[in-house]
This record gives structure tokens, C-alpha cells and sequence, in this order.
């Protein structure tokens, strides 16, 4: 079967594709940033009591505070990019969603009971005892999550494998055949881990710069655990490197030399990351790892594109200009990320530094 007969016919763009795409960049950026810190502390919560003990519970306490908060975010900062997605390639996304729908239907409530979960974490007392069943629960659950949108982007970048929906119709498909979906799921979390890491030594360099006198073991527990994670996640991106389709970095093309070179850089940024950590030097540390973050998000995209080039591109996208709806959502997405600014500064403000 002709795999491009598959493919359905695109919806016209209101704006050239150029700001919807630089929109989708930043959004996921955003979610990223907000994810890797959720999940990253999760991790970090789950696992440190099994060799630190009780000794962690501080640690864990403020975890459970701000996990609800991490998870919130999360989650609202992922709706932006997942829309922008499908605008620029939702004859692609909204087909691996139907191929997975039992699986894709099943994210909403899998996320509300992990927000519960999170919620009962931070209400209890007892986190060294039943605490760990409901952290670990958040976890499991929020790491589903994290496999099922990982796969969702293996079958939406791989039309060639659709045509098994005519093999099983049930919307159970997960595409196992794809040889890089575990160590791109495997890259992720250790991503996360490492920007969990580093987001709990932030949080506590922020709280002793105001004054507290509880954050330097702290500090130095979550750049431990962000030099660890980035270390093993090196073996993670080898692995999903040398599991990728030769034209993902093929340097005869432009997107293979991009790709190359946003990798290159992202190695090259990591590593004065990991030595400012482990100097004590938080604030340069996250910047950092943040741009790391960023060149590895402009490295997801132009390996997308890459993927699709046989059956798309965004040029060839159909455009009938309209910007007067675009401008509206442009000063609504403004004031949007004043409001956040606002709230958080006024949430942060609103806790006694112990």
C-alpha cells in the first residue's frame, strides 16, 4: 500500500508557518523545562529515602508542596505546544492518536489520579511509610504518561507503519518496531532526572539567598543527582543516536547538518553546566542546562522534519492569510504569561523562609 495515500489532506494555515513553529519551539521549551522538574523531583523523591532514610524527609517535604504546583504547570504548559502540533502537522498527529486511542483517551485520567496522588503525598505526615505508595503511584503514572506521548511521536513521525491499523482496528497499537522509542523514552527521563536535580539545588540556593539556613545539604544532594543523571544519559543519547535513520544526520542534507550541529552544542553546553554545579555555582548552572534544554528542543524538530521529508514539508503547507485572530491570541498569550509571572511571584512571596 502506498504509505502517502494514508496521509490526509492538511487544513490551510492563517499565518505563515514560520510564527506557528517558532510558537511550538518556545511552548515546548516551556513544558519541557516545567516536566523535567516535575517528574525530575518525583524521581528524586521516590528514590532518595531507599539509601538516605528519614534523613531526606525535609527534602521530601518541600517536594510535596510544590510537586501539585510542578505537575499544574506541566500540564498547562503542554496544552500551547500540543495545539501548535496539531495546526502545523495534525494530519499526522491526530492519525497516531487514532492508531493508540485506547491508549491516548486513557492520559486523561491516568494524569488526574497521578494529580491526586500528589495531592495525598503532600497532605499526609507519614512519607517515609504509606507516603512512598502514593509518590511512587504519582510517579508510575506520570512516567505512563511520559511513554505514551513518547510513542505518540514515534507512530506520527513514521507513516510507514500505519497501514497496521488494517491488522488490528482496536486502538491498541504501541510501535515497538521503532528502534529508537526506549532510548529516546530512556533520554527523556534521565533528562528529567538530571533538570530535577538541579531545580531542587535552585529552589533551595533561591531560599538561602533569603535567608534560610537549611539549603546547602540540599543543594548539594540535587547537583549530585544532576552531574549523576547527566552522566548515565550519555549513554541514553548514544544509544538513540545510533539507533536513528541514517538521513537524521546525514551532512550532505541541511537538516542532517543542523541536527549535528544542535547536538554538538548541546554537549558542549552541558558541560560547563555539570562543573558549575558541582562548584556551588547554581544561577550559571541553569542557564546553562537551560539552554542545553533549548538546543535539544530545536534538535527534536529538526529531526521531526527529517522524518517527515518524504511525505511533508512546511512549506508546502496550503496558506490563506488571516492575522487578525492570530493577533488576538498573541495579546491573550501575553497577558497569560504576566498572570503566571504574577501568581508565582505572589505565591513565592506569600511563604516564611524557615
Amino acid at each position: 500500500m502506498d504509505t502517502a495515500s494514508l496521509i490526509p489532506t492538511p487544513d490551510a494555515l492563517q499565518v505563515h508557518w514560520f510564527w506557528l513553529h517558532l510558537l511550538l519551539t518556545l511552548t515546548t521549551f516551556l513544558h519541557f523545562v516545567a516536566m523535567n522538574i516535575m517528574l525530575g523531583a518525583g524521581f528524586i523523591a521516590f528514590s532518595a529515602p531507599f539509601w538516605r532514610g528519614d534523613d531526606v524527609m525535609p527534602l521530601n517535604a518541600h517536594i510535596a508542596r510544590t510537586l501539585p504546583y510542578s505537575i499544574a504547570f506541566t500540564i498547562n504548559l503542554g496544552v500551547a505546544p500540543l495545539l501548535f502540533l496539531q495546526v502545523l502537522y495534525g494530519q499526522f498527529l491526530y492519525t497516531s492518536s487514532v492508531l493508540m486511542a485506547v491508549y491516548w483517551l486513557a492520559i486523561v485520567g491516568i494524569l488526574i489520579i497521578s494529580y491526586y496522588a500528589a495531592y495525598v503525598y503532600n497532605l499526609i505526615d507519614n512519607r517515609s511509610g504509606m507516603g512512598r505508595l502514593y509518590i511512587g503511584t504519582a510517579l508510575l503514572l506520570l512516567l505512563t504518561v511520559s511513554f505514551l506521548f513518547s510513542n505518540n511521536v514515534s507512530i506520527m513521525q513514521m507513516p510507514e507503519v500505519w497501514s497496521s491499523y488494517f491488522d488490528d482496528r482496536t486502538g491498541w497499537f504501541l510501535n515497538f518496531n521503532d528502534p529508537t522509542l526506549i532510548p529516546r523514552y530512556l533520554h527523556f527521563v534521565a533528562s528529567a532526572v538530571a533538570i530535577g536535580g538541579l531545580g531542587i539545588a535552585l529552589y533551595f540556593e533561591i531560599r538561602k539567598r533569603r535567608g534560610a539556613a537549611d539549603g546547602d545539604e540540599w543543594i548539594k544532594l540535587g547537583c549530585n543527582w544532576f552531574m549523576v543523571a547527566t552522566i548515565i544519559n550519555f549513554g541514553f543519547g548514544f544509544w538513540f543516536l545510533g539507533a536513528l535513520p541514517e538521513p537524521a544526520y546525514d551532512p550532505s542534507t541541511l537538516n542532517g547538518k543542523i541536527f549535528f550541529i544542535m547536538i554538538v552544542a548541546s554537549v558542549v553546553t552541558i558541560i560547563p553546566s555539570v562543573a558549575y554545579a558541582q562548584a556551588g555555582r547554581i544561577i550559571p548552572a541553569t542557564v546553562w542546562a537551560l539552554l542545553t534544554v533549548l538546543l535539544m528542543t530545536l534538535a527534536r524538530d529538526i529531526l521531526r522534519l527529517t522524518y517527515l521529508k518524504p511525505y511533508f514539508t512546511l512549506s508546502g503547507l496550503p496558506y490563506v492569510p488571516q492575522y487578525s485572530p492570530f493577533i488576538v491570541f498573541l495579546l491573550a498569550f501575553i497577558g497569560g504569561v504576566y498572570l503566571v509571572v504574577w501568581m508565582l511571584n505572589t505565591v513565592w512571596n506569600s511563604k516564611e523562609v524557615a
